[in-house]
């Protein structure tokens, strides 16, 4: 059985993941999902995320929907079992470098079209700016990619 000390612990990490995750412009209840998870000895079954966040069942399933979709959770089934269970993707970290190295290049491609299309000196010079800015993102988020990669052998 846990101690007091683990399970206040816990908690205090299930919130503050939640906020940092809204301050980051998803949804604090996903936050706290992902938290929940990360601090969990194996998958645990919605009705058991659903007691210990106190969320309803709907908003649940559609924040497990955007941590899926994201590549942070997957949904598993247990035998005999007629509710899902979630746990961490392995490697969810990678899939958020990922995830936000494609959003960087299709910036990029949005940037470069609006420098070929916009005239200006003052907007050619900051959509230059903004075009080195998602480069240099990308460069670095490639290079933490990269990293990870290492990390893992």
């Amino acid at each position: 059985m846990a101690s007091k000390k683990d399970a206040g612990g816990k908690q205090e990490f299930i919130e503050r993941l939640g906020q940092i995750t809204q301050e980051a412009g998803l949804t604090r209840i996903a936050g706290q999902i992902w938290a929940a998870l990360v601090v969990s000895d194996g998958p645990v079954s919605a009705a058991e995320l659903v007691e210990i966040l106190r969320i309803s069942k709907g908003s649940l399933c559609t924040n497990v929907r955007i941590l899926e979709l994201m590549g942070i959770v997957e949904r598993r089934s247990v035998p005999g079992e007629r509710q899902d269970y979630f746990a961490i993707q392995d490697n969810p970290y990678a899939a958020l470098v990922e995830l936000q190295i494609k959003r960087f290049e299709k910036a990029i491609s949005v940037v470069s079209e609006a420098r070929s299309s916009i005239r200006g000196r003052h907007a050619s010079k900051k959509l230059a700016d903004l075009e080195l800015f998602y480069s240099l993102y990308r460069s670095s988020s490639m290079d933490l990619l990269r990293a990870m990669e290492a990390q893992k052998k």
